[in-house]
C-alpha cells in the first residue's frame, strides 16, 4: 500500500513538472529564460541516467527527491524567475547541500558499511559536499564568462558566492548530524532508510 501511494505521488510530481514546463515555454517564448527552459527538459534525467550508467538500482523515493529538487532548482528557479525572489537562491543551495550529502552518504556506506567511525563519516560527507558547492560556483562563474548568464550575480559576486557555499555547507552539516545520530539505529528514519533500501536493491548485483 505504501509503495502504491509513493508511485501515485511520483506520477503526480511528473504531471506537475510537465505542466509547469509547458507554462514556462509559453511565458518565456522569445524571453531571456527560453534557453534555460530547454535545460529544464534535461535536468530531471541527469541523476537517474548516472545511476543507470553506474548500474545502481534505486527506490521510488530517490526519484521523488530528484524531481522535487530539480523542479525548484532548475525549472522554477531558472525558468520562472525564482532566483529573483529574495532568499530563494539560498533555499535551493541549502537544499542542494542536503541532497548532495545524502548521495555522498550512500556512496560512503557502499564502501565502508561496517565502519563505525562516526567522525570519519562526518568529515567525509561534509568535505565532499563543500567541494561540490565550490565546484558549482566555478560552474556559475563559467556561465558568466562564456555565456554572459549571470547566475553568480556579478554585482554582488563575493557575497553571493560565499553565502551560497555557506548555506550548502550548513544544509549538509545538518543532514550529516542527523545521519550520524540514526545511522546505527534500527528504526527506519527516512534518509537512513533510503540508503538501506538502495543497499538491499544492489546487494546481489
Amino acid at each position: 500500500m505504501k509503495n502504491k501511494k509513493l508511485n501515485w505521488f511520483f506520477y503526480l510530481c511528473i504531471v506537475i513538472y510537465v505542466m509547469t514546463l509547458i507554462y514556462a515555454f509559453i511565458v518565456n517564448y522569445h524571453g531571456k529564460y527560453f534557453q534555460m527552459t530547454f535545460v529544464a527538459c534535461l535536468t530531471p534525467f541527469i541523476v537517474p541516467i548516472v545511476m543507470k550508467i553506474m548500474k545502481v538500482k534505486v527506490p521510488i523515493e530517490f526519484y521523488i527527491i530528484n524531481i522535487i529538487f530539480v523542479y525548484f532548482a532548475s525549472l522554477w528557479g531558472s525558468c520562472l524567475g525564482g532566483y529573483s525572489t529574495p532568499y530563494y537562491d539560498k533555499f535551493t543551495h541549502c537544499a542542494s547541500g542536503v541532497v548532495i550529502s545524502e548521495l555522498v552518504y550512500i556512496f560512503y556506506k557502499h564502501y565502508f558499511r561496517d565502519d563505525k567511525r562516526k567522525g570519519l563519516m562526518l568529515l567525509f560527507v561534509n568535505a565532499v559536499n563543500a567541494m561540490i558547492a565550490l565546484f558549482w560556483e566555478f560552474y556559475e562563474y563559467a556561465l558568466l564568462v562564456f555565456f554572459q548568464y549571470d547566475a553568480i550575480r556579478n554585482v554582488t559576486g563575493v557575497h553571493d558566492t560565499i553565502t551560497d557555499m555557506l548555506v550548502a555547507v550548513i544544509g549538509g552539516l545538518v543532514l550529516s548530524l542527523y545521519l550520524i545520530r540514526f545511522d546505527q539505529s534500527e528504526d527506519e528514519h527516512f534518509f537512513v532508510a533510503l540508503e538501506r533500501k538502495i543497499h538491499r536493491l544492489n546487494k546481489n548485483s
